[in-house]
């Protein structure tokens, strides 16, 4: 927890100092914030979730820096003083006591992905019209987590939220990303007016896999590809579903002692990545998993149809290093093959 601890004490003191900066009505979420980046200190806190909360306070220390700047719009510096509220809130309702593991897990991604989408909304280059609807986006999907505690609100939330990272990703393209924040306000405004979504969210859902596959695959070598695959799988898929898929490739102790936290896997050689977790007695862990064992289990975690509704443009890298075990090793990894031939 050591570079965490770091992490935190830099951001929180980054936080105080711009209190001044800022409207006044912002700076009781602040104290909000610097609150929740104090209570995850707590050893019983995943290491997964103290980084989630670490990256959404930085992005939100961005925000604050446009917000500050007199040469910002004044309708725009309101949209943006009112997503960090709402970010802030989203982030205090996760971390109240009492609030399951797997519902604050949720909620502190909700969170992270709609700080990430203050940059596109901040953007000069930004229409006003995409800006509306990225706003409204957001009200919804935070709102999603301050005001209900219902597992399908969450969910829906949570797929509405894979739509600003596409969003926010610097090789969507532009007609992508107006027509995807268009649909992505359509299908969060079920959560406000608790209508009837599953159209809504299918169009949403068809919107998200056109946008990111606008992009070609990542040119990259299968362990980069990998890397990036398995971290984006960890931080978006529960531990619970992980502890099953994964319970042929991980090592005998995890498997006896159970995982509480897949946390992140890092580049191993050619061949593996070293993946970092947090065991159920809170026990750090790591240990060098083969890539071409790895990378179908994840593939049944998260199927082909669901990848980008949950993963995101990072999908992309899953499709990636499905493609490179097929061509280098004949390993195939489901759907998720499929779909890479269907785009290469």
């Amino acid at each position: 927890m050591t570079r965490q601890k770091k992490d935190i004490d830099e951001v929180t003191g980054d936080l105080n100092e711009k209190k001044g900066q800022v409207p006044e009505d912002l700076v009781p979420s602040l104290g909000q914030l610097t609150t929740v980046l104090r209570a995850v200190e707590d050893p019983g806190t995943s290491p997964q979730e103290r980084d989630g909360v670490i990256r959404t306070a930085r992005a939100l220390s961005s925000t604050l820096d446009v917000i500050a700047d007199p040469e910002t719009p004044g309708p725009l510096r309101g949209q943006l003083t009112e997503l960090v509220k709402q970010v802030t809130a989203a982030l205090d309702t996760a971390n109240q006591s009492g609030t399951p593991p797997g519902q604050r897990r949720t909620a502190t991604l909700i969170a992270e992905r709609s700080a990430s989408v203050a940059g596109v909304i901040a953007d000069r280059g930004t229409t006003q019209g995409v800006r509306a609807e990225l706003s409204g986006a957001v009200k919804d999907a935070t709102g999603a987590v301050s005001r209900h505690r219902d597992a399908r609100a969450l969910k829906l939330a949570k797929s509405i939220t894979a739509s600003f990272a596409i969003i926010s990703d610097p090789n969507t393209p532009d007609k992508e990303r107006k027509e995807l924040a268009e649909t992505t306000h359509e299908a969060s405004s079920s959560l406000a007016d608790q209508g009837d979504s599953d159209e809504r969210t299918e169009r949403m859902k068809k919107k998200q896999e056109e946008a990111a596959s606008a992009q070609d695959l990542p040119d990259e070598p299968l362990p980069k590809a990998a890397e990036i695959c398995t971290n984006a799988v960890f931080d978006s898929v529960s531990d619970d579903t992980l502890n099953r898929d994964l319970k042929s490739v991980v090592p005998e102790k995890w498997k006896t002692e159970g995982v509480n936290d897949f946390w992140k896997s890092d580049e191993s050689g050619d061949d593996s990545l070293e993946v970092l977790v947090q065991l159920l007695n809170e026990e750090s862990v790591n240990a060098r998993l083969k890539i071409k064992r790895l990378i179908p289990k994840l593939a049944e975690a998260v199927p082909a149809s669901e990848l980008f509704e949950t993963l995101a443009t990072p999908g992309l890298h899953c499709l990636r290093a499905a493609l490179q075990l097929d061509q280098d090793s004949g390993v195939t990894s489901g759907s998720w093959l499929k779909m890479a031939k269907e785009k290469e």
